[in-house]
């Protein structure tokens, strides 16, 4: 495991990585920002939703708050998976647009019947 020699409050800093080593039993793994993606939940909002225009019947808004609370996607030490969720999404013909409404990136969709 990388260290940065920085030295604050009689501690080391682990250095900025996009992977952490966790030991036990002897063992090592390493634990990636994938490992904190679900992609049953992705399967699920496709099977859920499909993209539509912000002024379509029965349009609803994914904005990031809701997506975060939709994916339960939690920024965490090794960064933000819900920007892996939303790169998941993309291809599945999901985009993100600016609302008229709010002014704020937003996922429009409309429940599949």
């Amino acid at each position: 495991m990388k260290k940065k020699k920085k030295y604050i409050d009689n501690d080391w800093e682990d250095a900025p990585d996009d992977t952490t080593v966790v030991e036990g039993n002897g063992d090592q793994f390493q634990v990636h920002l994938s490992d904190y993606v679900i992609p049953e939940k992705v399967s699920a909002f496709i099977r859920a939703y499909k993209p539509c225009n912000e002024f379509d019947p029965g349009c609803e808004s994914f904005d990031e708050a809701r997506l975060r609370d939709f994916f339960k996607a939690t920024v965490c030490g090794l960064g933000d998976p819900l920007k892996l969720y939303i790169d998941d999404l993309k291809m599945a013909d999901f985009r993100m647009d600016v609302s008229v409404a709010t002014g704020e990136l937003t996922i429009f969709v409309v429940p599949r019947t």
